[in-house]
């Protein structure tokens, strides 16, 4: 081109002497041989200048426009390569950088196909993964977050922004971030268990990283994350379930047994020692009684138990309850306060209702203070009818009023080898609660008592069975 522009340059300046020598031949009327003769070279060398000052400034013009062209076919690719939408290149076709327009606008058209098939498998990815029941975010090899799905969002209790974000950003949880460098560094899958602190409450997730690769350069990292923390709870109250149910089957067995074999090795010749031992033996068997009667009684409890619907006087229910209590009361030397109004009339089944009223007598009796009092008292408001039963005893902390309807738990580790029962009363009281579609609550402080509040409807609405 510069080669081309020279010849040009020269030819111009060329025909500029030829122009002036014919001029001054017309003007002189001279021969144009004699002209050349009598030409000035001030002349010549003057219309030199002019023809290159005026070749250099097309020369300017010309290569100012290619630059300008350059820069806006830069900015077009740059545009391009962001993702960004750009209108066409439009150049007459006669210019020289006709074919690197075409060749963009070509490009350009491509991408904008590409982007939107993209887009297209993008939304149908995301589409497929809203009704996956896991957690799941896919990362680019630049650690920028290509999609995730809604699930992922409430596990993590955040909104995550997929418009090119840094995973870390907004995963800000060590062990997560973690597992997944980990797969960054070793091209590997990944599984772990993580503990998330999160503002309300701690999560156990089922973390898998797997590693995607695309090309020798590009891959992607996946994330599926399961919340695990329900099923974590659950295999932790089987476990503590099952071993407290050998445990307390077998304390009264290995009794029964044992003061058995006393007997029979001897002790019958004793009449004192017989009679004691026959009364722990048969202490240690009602003890065993009660425990396989509660468990059987919550295996019962589900949502086709049979509710026996009734109207009933609720502080002669409650009174019927206290009578049966008559001499633990008394032993205890416990106070006994009903405050429940007379002639206040319920609809409820009062066979689940008694089941409560026992179990949760029964721990106030069992956990009181010697000579305590134990308070009683019912209301009802707008669509609701609730029952208090308060005591005067050893109390609870926040963390065990978290777990005391959890079963075979007991609140007061302390007083539970001295302090008789199963550990499953509570979980009783609850399942039965749930069943007539009533609500639950404690409150408790150590050593100034405890004061549990149940609560129904006022319109027999439950989620048990009618008979």
């Amino acid at each position: 081109m510069k080669v081309r522009r020279f010849f040009l340059a020269l030819v111009s300046s060329l025909l500029a002497v030829a122009c002036g020598v014919i001029f001054k031949a017309n003007w002189t009327k001279t021969t144009v041989s004699q002209a050349v003769t009598d030409f000035s070279w001030n002349w010549l060398l003057l219309l030199v200048l002019l023809t290159a000052l005026f070749v250099w400034a097309l020369y300017e013009f010309e290569n100012r426009r290619q630059k300008k062209l350059l820069q806006i076919f830069s900015d077009k690719l740059e545009k391009i390569a962001a993702g960004q939408k750009t209108g066409p290149v439009i150049l007459a076709q006669k210019n020289e950088l006709y074919p690197l327009s075409r060749a963009i606008n070509q490009t350009q058209s491509m991408t904008a196909g590409l982007t939107k098939d993209y887009d297209r498998q993008k939304r149908g990815y995301l589409g497929l993964l809203e009704y996956v029941p896991i957690g799941v975010m896919v990362i680019d090899q630049d650690r920028e977050i290509y999609l995730s799905n809604h699930y992922l969002n409430e596990i993590l209790e955040r909104e995550l922004d997929i418009s090119h974000d840094l995973y870390y950003t907004i995963m800000a949880d060590f062990d997560l971030v973690k597992l997944t460098e980990e797969t960054f560094r070793t091209k590997e899958d990944q599984h772990g268990e993580i503990q998330v602190e999160l503002p309300d409450q701690q999560k156990v997730l089922d973390v898998r990283v797997i590693y995607i690769p695309l090309s020798t350069h590009h891959f992607y990292v996946m994330l599926l994350v399961d919340d695990i923390t329900e099923r974590k709870k659950i295999e932790r109250m089987q476990h503590d379930f099952v071993s407290n149910v050998s445990h307390e089957l077998k304390t009264p067995v290995t009794s029964i047994t044992g003061f058995s074999e006393t007997l029979q090795e001897g002790a019958l010749n004793d009449p004192e020692a017989t009679r004691k031992f026959v009364e722990i033996i048969h202490q240690e068997s009602l003890r065993l009684t009660d425990l396989i009667n509660d468990i059987l009684s919550l295996s019962r409890i589900g949502p086709e138990t049979q509710i026996n619907q009734q109207q009933v006087d609720l502080k002669k229910i409650v009174q019927q309850n206290l009578q049966l209590f008559g001499p633990d009361i008394k032993a205890r030397k416990l106070t006994v306060k009903n405050d429940i109004p007379a002639q206040l009339k319920v609809w409820t089944d009062p066979s689940k209702l008694g089941h409560i009223l026992t179990n949760l007598l029964q721990n106030a009796i069992r956990y009181n203070k010697e000579a305590g009092q134990i308070t009683l008292s019912a209301k009802t408001e707008q669509e609701h009818w609730s029952i208090t039963i308060a005591d005067t005893g050893i109390g609870m902390t926040a963390e065990q009023r978290t777990r005391i309807f959890e079963r075979f738990y007991r609140a007061d580790t302390s007083r539970s080898k001295e302090v008789e029962g199963t550990g499953l009363g509570l979980a009783i009281v609850k399942e039965y609660v749930d069943l007539l579609s009533g609500q639950i609550s404690v409150h408790s402080q150590i050593k100034e008592g405890s004061s549990f509040t149940v609560s129904f409807p006022l319109k027999a609405h439950f989620k048990g069975k009618a008979e």
